[in-house]
C-alpha cells in the first residue's frame, strides 16, 4: 500500500498546489534540485568566486555534490564542492576561480552538475559579468563614451538589448541599448517604450504580501514626448508598502528630476542613457570598489516583443515571479505573466582592465 499512498499524496500535493507556483515547483518537480550560476560582479581574469545556487526540491533533506565546468583555459582551486540541504532549502555554493579568460562578448558558457538522491542534474549557463566600472560620461543619449564599460545583450523577441553600466562618486549610470522598430515616447494613454530599474541593497529578499515593504529603489525612464529628451520617475523606495506599487499609479506626482535623463536614436536602435544620484540611496547601496548588490531591469516595447526582462535572461527559476516585485502605472502593459525577481548579482569596480 506504501507506494499508492506515496502516489495519492504527490498528486494531491500538485492538484493543491497549483495555485502556489512556488511550492509546487519544490514538492512537485521530477528534479531534487535546481540550480543557477550567478552574474560575475567582477571579470573572470581577476579570479572572481562563482557562485552556484542550489534549491532542494525535495520534501526530505537532500545531500550529494555540486561541481563545475567552465571555458577552455579556467582553472579552478577545486571543481567539486559538498552541499546539504533542508526540504525547500536554497543554499550557494562558490567556486574559486584561480585562472580566468575575459571575452569581449562577455558571454561565458558555464555548466554545473548536482549529484544526489540517486541523480545527477544538470545545467548550462551562458554568466555575463555584471559590474560597472569607475567613470563619469557626458549623459546625452550618445553612446560614443561608453567604449570601457562592460556591456552584455540578451534577445527577445528577435530584437536585441545591450545593458552598459558605469559608476562614479556622485552617480550611478546606465545605458540601456534597445532595438525596436520605432520609439514611442511618454503619454498619458495608452502604452508608451521605457526602461524599469529596480535597485537593492545585498542579501535582501522581495516580500509575497501586499503588507511587506519594499526593499528596493526603482525608477521608471522614457523618452519625452518621442523626442531625444528623457524623463525619470521614481516608483518605489525601501519601507513602502508593497500594495502601494501594486496599484496602477499615475506617474507625473512620481517624477524624479534628481536624475539624468537623454533618449536618442539612430539606426533602429533607442539609446536611454540614465544617471541615478547615489546620494539618496547611499544610506543602503554606498558608492565603493567592490560594492555587490541587486540590480534589474525590464524594457517595456508594448508595440513590439512586449516586456524584457532582464531576469529571465539571467535564468532565475520558474517560481521567482510575484506580482509584487515590480510597481505598476499607468500605461504599463506587464502581461498576463508576473515578471520576474528583481534581485540579480552586481557589483561596482575599479575597471574593465
Amino acid at each position: 500500500m506504501q507506494p499508492l499512498v506515496s502516489g495519492v499524496f504527490r498528486a494531491l500535493c500538485c492538484l493543491v498546489l497549483l495555485a502556489n507556483p512556488g511550492v509546487a515547483a519544490t514538492l512537485c518537480a521530477a528534479e531534487p534540485v535546481a540550480l543557477r550560476v550567478e552574474s560575475f560582479t567582477v571579470s573572470p581574469s581577476t579570479q572572481p568566486l562563482v557562485y552556484v545556487q542550489v534549491k532542494n526540491l525535495q520534501t526530505g533533506p537532500y545531500e550529494g555534490t555540486v561541481s563545475i565546468k567552465a571555458p577552455d583555459g579556467w582553472q579552478f582551486s577545486a571543481t567539486k564542492r559538498a552541499v546539504s540541504l533542508e526540504p525547500g532549502a536554497t543554499g550557494r555554493v562558490s567556486f574559486a576561480v584561480e585562472r580566468g579568460i575575459d571575452r569581449q562578448t562577455n558571454s561565458y558558457p558555464i555548466e554545473v552538475a548536482a549529484a544526489g538522491a540517486g541523480k545527477t542534474v544538470v545545467r548550462k549557463q551562458n554568466v555575463a559579468t555584471a559590474s560597472a566600472p569607475y567613470f563619469k560620461p557626458e549623459i546625452d543619449g550618445d553612446p560614443g563614451d561608453w567604449k570601457d564599460a562592460i556591456p552584455f545583450s540578451f534577445t527577445t523577441g528577435g530584437k536585441k538589448t545591450v545593458i552598459s553600466t558605469f559608476w562614479n562618486r556622485r552617480q550611478f549610470l546606465l545605458l540601456v541599448a534597445v532595438e525596436e522598430d520605432k520609439l514611442v515616447g511618454f503619454r498619458s494613454s495608452g502604452g508608451f517604450d521605457a526602461v524599469q530599474v529596480a535597485m537593492s541593497p545585498q542579501e535582501t529578499t522581495t516580500g509575497k504580501s501586499p503588507e511587506d515593504e519594499a526593499t528596493r529603489f526603482e525608477f521608471l525612464f522614457v523618452a519625452a514626448d518621442g523626442g531625444t529628451g528623457g524623463k525619470c520617475f521614481q516608483l518605489a523606495e525601501p519601507g513602502m508598502k508593497l500594495a502601494e506599487g501594486a496599484k496602477t499609479r499615475e506617474l507625473q506626482p512620481l517624477l524624479y528630476e534628481k536624475a539624468q535623463v537623454a533618449v536618442g536614436r539612430k539606426g533602429g536602435v533607442t539609446y536611454y542613457e540614465c544617471g541615478i544620484p547615489f546620494r539618496p540611496i547611499r544610506g543602503k547601496i554606498r558608492p565603493s570598489e567592490g560594492r555587490e548588490f541587486y540590480l534589474s531591469l525590464l524594457v517595456h516595447d508594448p508595440d513590439g516583443t512586449g516586456i524584457r526582462d532582464w531576469g529571465e535572461a539571467v535564468g532565475l527559476w520558474p517560481w521567482q515571479r510575484n506580482r509584487l516585485v515590480w510597481s505598476c502605472f499607468q500605461g504599463a502593459q506587464l502581461g498576463d505573466k508576473p515578471p520576474f525577481d528583481n534581485k540579480t548579482q552586481w557589483g561596482l569596480c575599479a575597471s574593465k582592465y
